[in-house]
């Protein structure tokens, strides 16, 4: 080719990477326009539109309180009847809205009261709770004063009537509500506005009070607290029984039988009467609070009323045709003591790294509900002395504190004793002993099992885990070996992060997902303590996988 021909070649080359290099700079300078627009263009819409929510939301404020409902422009007649008094007004928001180029409206409402008697046990009696109906009857859960009631038997809620000398609400008369009020343009929310809404700030009268007439507060028993029964010698000695640990001081247990029964106590009106419920009883008993407005009760109806596992517990203060939220408890009576069992090794055992150890547990009478075992006084000692273990999954295991895993015994018998209290305050002790013998002869190798994954991995991030155990004188924690793809993964100086003795597993999960498709390769490694015949006393296993 000539030179001019090049030359010419190379021009129409420049010339089309120019040309490509402009349309692309230029597609994204459209794109970058196009974005700031639609910024620009929602920015406008948020501003117009909480712009407003804030009229609409001050129309909604000045309506009557007993005629401020949930309401849809969406629907007919806003989700109302046709005579609603405030239609006009919707009508008008509505069309405000329509100029401006939103198409649609909502208003919720939800029924508030200030929660004084803490029913929802969050430890606070100033907070707001809604109107709770769980099971869908139109009754407050916490309080069956607040309901719906037709009065009038039209068949809606939309109206009031007069009860003890005042108005009062067909829907719940919590006298504060939380109204919401949602805007929409073309079928998406836009903005939204929050505001409560109360019927003392119309009327100025705070009497009675927008959540209660009466106020009701059970400070004893707290909620979520164990309740124990001492009537039986078992479980009076398990009371009784001394162990090494004290129980945290935040553990709250209470006694409730017939000897001693459950003490209610706390706060309300003075003079006025609190009547107790368990469950769905009827009333069991009804103490009154003094001049100060305390009260302090131990009905033996209320304890007699409690079953083992949960129970809650229910009160109500009434003074002068004046009720009280229903104050709520929930309560588990514990009716046996904790159980130590499986005790490992039992006798004699050539494996001079056994996982030392027992289970725990602490089942009911006749239910599985029960106070649970309290990790805090869960103790073990080895020939009298404390060892440091690990508690989880219903088993203590003793732990070195230096490797992280079943320490390595010398020959001889030990004397273990484990201590364990659950959290009603009953405690259970149990000792047994066992040998480590010393075994110098072992004609079978470690045993390889239960290989995870193998074949087709069940994800991209497996845990990778292996059984390895040896039945006559026992695995080397130290020994343990796990390679990925050539790399040692779990190996001496992290075997206590990776290694269940009690269940004999190695177990691993790496720290990023496998490639789609990749196939992969473990390798693990396991000597026992016995060292005759020397080819016996290493097993060498490798598998592969695949990830999906």
């Amino acid at each position: 080719m000539s030179f001019a021909g090049a030359r010419r070649g190379s021009i129409l080359l420049e010339t089309v990477l120019a040309t490509l290099i402009i349309t692309t700079v230029g597609v994204s300078l459209l794109a970058l326009i196009q974005k700031s627009l639609v910024v620009s263009y929602r920015a406008r819409e948020q501003m117009t539109c909480s712009r407003l929510a804030q009229s609409g939301m001050s129309r909604v404020k000045n309506m009557d309180f007993y005629r401020l409902f949930a309401a849809d422009s969406g629907q007919a007649n806003y989700g109302l009847w046709p005579a609603y008094p405030y239609k006009a007004v919707l009508d008008g928001f509505q069309t405000s809205l329509r100029t401006a180029k939103f198409d649609r409206f909502r208003v919720g409402v939800a029924f508030m009261r200030r929660d004084i008697s803490d029913a929802n046990g969050n430890g606070m009696t100033s907070d707001l709770m809604p109107f709770t109906d769980a099971n869908n009857d139109k009754i407050d859960d916490y309080d069956s004063n607040i309901r719906y009631f037709d009065a009038n038997a039209d068949g809606d809620f939309y109206d009031t009537y007069t009860s003890g000398g005042r108005t009062v609400a067909e829907q719940p008369d919590t006298h504060i509500k939380k109204v919401t009020l949602d805007i929409f343009r073309r079928g998406r929310l836009a903005c939204s506005q929050t505001e409560l809404v109360s019927l003392e700030q119309f009327t100025g009268d705070p009497n009675p009070s927008s959540e209660a007439s009466l106020a009701l507060l059970i400070s004893a028993p707290s909620n979520e607290a164990f309740l124990y029964d001492l009537q039986t010698a078992a479980r009076q000695a398990a009371w009784d029984l001394p162990i090494s640990k004290p129980y945290p001081a935040d553990v709250a247990r209470y006694r409730a039988d017939a000897v001693s029964p459950l003490t209610v106590s706390g706060e309300t009106d003075p003079l006025a009467t609190v009547k107790l419920y368990v469950g769905d009883s009827g009333e069991l008993a009804a103490p009154a609070a003094d001049a100060s407005g305390l009260f302090s009760a131990s009905p033996a109806a209320v304890s007699s009323a409690l079953i083992e596992g949960t129970n809650i517990l229910r009160g109500q203060a009434g003074k002068d045709g004046y009720t009280s939220p229903i104050a709520q408890r929930a309560l588990i009576l514990d009716l046996a003591p904790p159980v130590i069992d499986s005790f490992s090794p039992a006798g004699a055992t050539p494996n001079r790294a056994p996982a030392v150890g027992a289970a725990l547990s602490d089942p009911g009478v006749s239910t599985t509900t029960t106070s649970g075992i309290c990790p805090d006084v869960v103790a073990l000692k080895i020939n009298g002395a404390p060892v440091n273990f690990k508690y989880e999954s219903g088993a203590v295991v003793w732990i070195d504190s230096t490797t992280g895993t079943v320490p390595v015994l010398a020959t001889g018998t030990y004397s273990a004793v484990v201590e364990a209290g659950d959290y009603a305050g009953y405690k259970a002790s149990a000792t047994w002993s066992f040998t480590i013998q010393n075994v110098d002869t072992d004609h079978s190798a470690p045993v390889v099992a239960e290989k995870s994954p193998i074949g087709m991995a069940p994800s991209d991030l497996p845990e990778l885990s292996v059984k390895v155990f040896d039945n006559q004188s026992g695995i080397i924690p130290a020994s343990i070996v796990l390679k990925l793809d050539g790399a040692a993964v779990v190996y001496a100086a992290d075997i206590g992060e990776h290694y269940d003795a009690a269940a004999k597993r190695v177990f691993f999960t790496p720290s990023s997902p496998f490639e789609s498709g990749s196939t992969h390769v473990l390798e693990v490694t396991a000597s026992h303590w016995a060292t005759e015949p020397p080819e016996k006393v290493t097993s060498i296993d490798s598998w592969s996988f695949t990830v999906p």
